[in-house]
């Protein structure tokens, strides 16, 4: 007994196939445009699930890269900020020691030292409440507020005199502040809540940690600011001390050097910061290569597909335009 194919049967069988063949263009469209294998979890559960793991992990890379060349930027202007202080450093070593005593001009060259000096000492101020965005990359966990003030010959740091005895414990806090950042180096908390400093990056650097604070021997400031206004106060007085100035020279010599150790820490957080860099920049290459040997698929192989589908579409619908009888619409027109 012979099976009859009716033309429904055809049409259904040929609407099943063409849906198929539209399907597989569909999905190798989307291979193109994501360069996925797939595009549900369903096709594949097994990559979908570690796909969805490297996809954290791709993220959680990007935000600590990020964060790294912004801290990168930050402590550039901090570095800025050291170079120019050091400058002034070396231009008031070199050029404000025995030549002061020794100017011919006596008085009158001796005013105008000092008229440099006070200049000094305002460029030291401005150079230090340098921001980074808008905040100020010197004033340890208030960036906020500009750090430094200088009035009435009185240098403040956050509000507080630099050479008062008073704010000894106060400014010895500050100068201990710090700002950690999480880098990806396993940020952890001790058993009082407080960030393990190893666990991440410390962005601080207080300014009062680079041109210092309180006395020594109750008799000259630490505080290069402060010592540059001292020397010109010497410079203006009517009899020249030339061995306190001697003495205020050589210490401000002295504090000096904590510039260059600032210098010496800056340069090691840079590299620090460099090889972390290095670090996530190589592990973001490796976690791409997981995820494309995962759930990704080659361009090559991707296009290959989707020409393979585009041939089987149209073929599918050329095989149609042969089945499907002519109407009567076909011959009005």
């Amino acid at each position: 007994m012979s099976m009859r194919i009716t033309t429904n049967m055809v049409m259904r069988n040929y609407n099943k196939n063409l849906s198929r063949t539209v399907g597989g263009l569909e999905s190798a469209r989307k291979q193109v445009q994501s360069g996925r294998r797939f595009s549900q979890s369903y096709e594949d559960p097994t990559a979908a699930a570690k796909g969805a793991v490297l996809d954290r992990r791709y993220a959680r890379n990007g935000d600590y890269l990020g964060a790294v060349e912004n801290t990168q930027k930050w402590q550039d202007t901090q570095e800025s900020v050291l170079l120019e202080l050091n400058e002034v450093v070396r231009n008031i070593d070199r050029d404000y020691s025995t030549t002061v005593m020794n100017d011919p001009e006596g008085k009158v060259g001796r005013d105008a030292y000092a008229a440099n000096l006070r200049e000094l000492q305002r460029s030291m101020i401005n150079t230090l409440n340098v921001k980074y965005s808008d905040v100020f990359v010197m004033a340890g966990n208030d960036g906020l507020n500009a750090p430094f003030t200088f009035e009435d010959g009185v240098v403040k740091y956050r509000g507080l005199d630099v050479d008062d005895p008073a704010n000894q414990e106060a400014l010895d806090k500050m100068a201990k502040e710090s700002s950690y950042i999480d880098l990806g180096f396993g940020l952890s908390f001790d058993d009082k809540g407080e960030v393990i400093s190893s666990s991440a990056f410390d962005s601080a650097l207080p300014g009062i940690n680079i041109v210092g604070y309180g006395k020594t021997d109750g008799k000259y400031s630490n505080n290069l600011i402060v010592l540059a206004g001292q020397m010109a106060e010497v410079l203006e007085a009517d009899e020249f001390d030339s061995e306190a100035y001697s003495e205020l020279w050589e210490h401000f010599r002295e504090r000096g050097e904590t510039v260059s150790d600032q210098f010496a820490k800056l340069g090691a957080k840079t590299q620090l910061l460099e090889a972390t860099k290095e670090r996530l920049t190589k592990e973001k290459d490796n976690i791409y290569e997981q995820y494309k040997s995962t759930i990704g698929i080659e361009e090559e192989e991707a296009i290959t597909n989707y020409s393979w589908a585009q041939y089987a579409y149209n073929v599918a619908l050329k095989i149609g335009t042969s089945i499907i009888g002519p109407s009567l619409l076909d011959f009005m027109n």
